[in-house]
Order: structure tokens, then C-alpha cells, then sequence
């Protein structure tokens, strides 16, 4: 017959096997942390299908023109964490309703709001607009009032939202976005353990 353990070790032992119960679950949590991916990749692709359901996008610019914008042409610059986009511009000259064609160049950064769970145009700067048929002098106003439309109109402006189903995976794991980096390939989004 085994000796009964006092009641003073008895419950220094319960206490002991409660602190490796609980040691292995947060080992656990944190093993299913680190398994859980880190990365989810958007490819170009993708990118490009998620922007151009809004398009083509229509604008009145201070009452003389109606502008029509075509879906962006892309061009990811991972160096600079930076997207430079070419967009097919028509615009209507509404006191003569003369038809004009161009180019607007642009740049600008991508950043995740956790608020609604998308991804939104960030330092949206305009390096250019060209319109066919005006004189050359006039890019460089065009140029200064795109890039007023563009702060005004465009920084912060929503280019994808995610569903509740998209991120579930990674909350289940503990995990958040943290940053949106631009590759090659397209966007890779990042994660990390919530603080």
C-alpha cells in the first residue's frame, strides 16, 4: 500500500501539473503561430481584376469637362514600395463638346486600414497628364490640377475589401495585418501575432 501524499504536497503537485497544463497550451498557441502563414500573396493579376471592377470611373472637373477614366495599366516598383499606374484618359470639353484622348501617369503606395479591412491608395502623387490635339503648354496646368484632383479625390480611395471569410483564417491563428508590401508579383501581405 502506497503512502498518501500530505495534503500540503498534494496540492503543490496540482498546482505544478496546472503550470505545465498551461505552459503547453500557450506552447500550443504559439506553435499554431508560427505554422500559421505570415505571408498571403495578391498576384498582379488579382490586383488588376480588384481595381478594374471599379472602372471605367467617371468625373465632372470644375464644370467645363466630363472625364472618363480607362482600368490602370500597372507597374509594381518594389524598391520604392511604390505603384506606378498609366490610365487612358477621354475627356468632353462641355462648352464645345470637343472629344479629347489622353494619359495620366501616376504613382502612389498601397496601406491596409483594419477599421473596414481594406486596402486603400496611400501618397498618391501625379507625374503627368497628356491630352492629344492640346498645345504642349497646357500639360504642365493639367499636370498641377491632377495632381490637386488626385489628393483631393484619390488618397485614401479604396482599391480592394476584404471579406470577413478572407481574414478569418488568419484571426483564428491570432494573427493581423501589419503591412503591404509591393513585389514582383504583386502584393504581399503581411502578418504578425495581435498585440
Amino acid at each position: 500500500m502506497q503512502p498518501t501524499p500530505h495534503p500540503h504536497r498534494r496540492a503543490v503537485l496540482g498546482l505544478s501539473a496546472l503550470a505545465l497544463g498551461a505552459a503547453w497550451l500557450t506552447g500550443c498557441s504559439t506553435v499554431t503561430q508560427m505554422l500559421a502563414p505570415r505571408t498571403v500573396e495578391i498576384s498582379k493579376t488579382e490586383l488588376l481584376n480588384k481595381m478594374a471592377s471599379q472602372f471605367p470611373m467617371r468625373n465632372t472637373v470644375m464644370d467645363l469637362f466630363d472625364v472618363e477614366c480607362a482600368a490602370p495599366r500597372l507597374n509594381l516598383q518594389p524598391d520604392s514600395n511604390r505603384v506606378l499606374a498609366d490610365v487612358d484618359l477621354s475627356a468632353r470639353d462641355r462648352l464645345f463638346s470637343k472629344q479629347y484622348q489622353g494619359n495620366l501617369w501616376m504613382s502612389f503606395r498601397l496601406r491596409y486600414e483594419p477599421r473596414d479591412q481594406t486596402i486603400r491608395l496611400q501618397n498618391v502623387t501625379v507625374d503627368r497628364i497628356a491630352f492629344k490635339g492640346l498645345p504642349a503648354s497646357y500639360e504642365k496646368h493639367l499636370t498641377k490640377l491632377g495632381a490637386w484632383l488626385a489628393e483631393d479625390r484619390l488618397q485614401n480611395y479604396v482599391v480592394h475589401r476584404f471579406s470577413p471569410e478572407d481574414l478569418m483564417k488568419a484571426d483564428k491563428h491570432g494573427l493581423t495585418v501589419t503591412d503591404i508590401k509591393i513585389t514582383q508579383k504583386g502584393l504581399a501581405i503581411q502578418l504578425a501575432p495581435k498585440s
